[in-house]
């Protein structure tokens, strides 16, 4: 009981993931101090101070992006910020050059690029990413400088500076990201790639964060690859892949740069340069269903396609877990059901009494049903024990209704 209490403890997993990532750090400062002596000596500078920062959004994530703009023209060592327009609306537009009007805004010309890339998924996701490394390859070829790519739900500190040290130096930079190149790059991919078996338990990179260095011959010849190959349907957006166990331009990212190995040591820890990522404001909803009912797995997508600004894929970064049926509780870390608010989606009176017998009602903020009479059956039996509300068929409604219940949460 005690070895399962501390295996299962969230402090106890904190302190060792941090003493498993410092090497790391070890790394990153040992690396960061050489390259910091190599621009003192080779380029007499600390840093070089050409540099763009390049970003994107389309409407469904403006909002972050306005948080980002304001996040980076609060440092005065950067000097340029160009924004794409990915499907802005005018007021979102006119707000950017009310942030500030040096602020370079572009259109992205979907119909110059392959068909797939102006293509949602089911799950709103807008061109398997493909249309960033073309940005990227654009922006380096016409400006012949430093590029840096920031996803629009990113934010940074002043330690941004060591990411320029780090690029003035290397000439690319992309920290690591979670799980491994295993895990999410599809097979076929890594296949057509032709990755050697030795990089696949390597830590996937950052596909939200990178730099590149036109004026550097290797840099320019990774981020042509990484444009080349995410233009190529069936490798950036395989068919029978998902974002379980794929992750478009990322995964390309992360295949080339192991592959071509041009740069020796890349840091890692993002902690250390300053970069925040995955920063969404609002996206407090993390919807989990492990079973196998259709109609289920069909609200799941439906409501994810639909709620992309209240919502998130990434439990950590929620607030809110619901759970679409009570056992797929079994899927989610302990850590996170004694740490977040849980919604749990129950259909009987013999749901709850499960639930009870294993002590998980404590756990639960409000249950939530589809079955008309069971709120009753509840108040009936348990009197204000247990809050439970009724989901609303209306789509629209039940968001509204959500957010409502959102703020009783958080």
């Amino acid at each position: 009981m005690l070895v399962n209490k501390i295996k299962n403890s969230q402090k106890v997993n904190i302190v060792i993931t941090f003493l498993k990532q410092i090497p790391f750090y070890l790394a990153d400062i040992t690396t960061l101090l050489y390259c910091l002596f190599y621009n003192l000596i080779i380029h007499q500078k600390v840093y070089d101070k050409k540099f763009i920062i390049v970003t994107g959004s389309d409407k469904h994530f403006s909002e972050t992006l306005i948080q980002l703009l304001n996040n980076l023209i609060s440092y005065k060592f950067i000097n340029e910020i160009h924004v794409y327009d990915l499907g802005l609306k005018d007021e979102i537009l006119a707000k950017i050059k009310s942030i500030s009007p040096d602020i370079n805004i572009f259109k992205f010309q979907f119909s110059e690029y392959k068909e797939f890339i102006s293509r949602r998924d089911s799950y709103g996701t807008l061109g398997a990413y493909a249309w960033k490394p073309n940005i990227v390859w654009k922006e380096l070829e016409t400006n012949k400088s430093k590029v840096i790519w920031l996803d629009s739900a990113n934010l940074i500190n002043n330690r941004f500076i060591f990411v320029l040290i780090i690029l003035t130096c290397k000439g690319f930079f992309s920290p690591i990201s979670a799980m491994k190149v295993k895990d999410l790059t599809y097979k076929s991919t890594i296949k057509s790639l032709d990755l050697p078996d030795k990089y696949l338990n390597k830590r996937n990179l950052t596909g939200g964060f990178v730099g590149f260095d036109w004026n550097n011959s290797k840099s320019r010849e990774l981020a042509k690859m990484w444009v080349d190959n995410s233009n190529v349907e069936e490798l950036v957006l395989p068919k029978e892949s998902n974002k379980n166990n794929h992750r478009w331009d990322q995964s390309i990212l992360t295949v080339l740069t192991y592959k071509q190995n041009y740069f020796g040591y890349l840091p890692k820890m993002k902690k250390v340069f300053g970069i925040k990522v995955n920063q969404n404001p609002n996206q407090d909803f993390f919807l989990f269903y492990s079973g196998s009912n259709k109609k289920k797995i069909d609200f799941y997508n439906n409501w994810y396609k639909n709620n992309k600004n209240i919502s998130t894929k990434t439990i950590g970064y929620s607030k809110i877990i619901w759970l679409l049926d009570w056992k797929s509780y079994k899927g989610i870390p302990n850590k996170y059901l004694n740490s977040k608010k849980i919604l749990c989606q129950i259909e009987n009176i013999s749901d709850l009494e499960e639930i009870k017998k294993l002590n998980l009602d404590n756990k639960v903020s409000i249950f939530l049903t589809q079955n008309n009479k069971l709120k009753e059956i509840i108040k009936e039996k348990y009197g204000n024990q247990y809050i439970c509300q009724m989901l609303n068929t209306d789509t629209n409604q039940l968001r509204l209704d959500m957010l409502e219940i959102k703020k009783t949460l958080i």
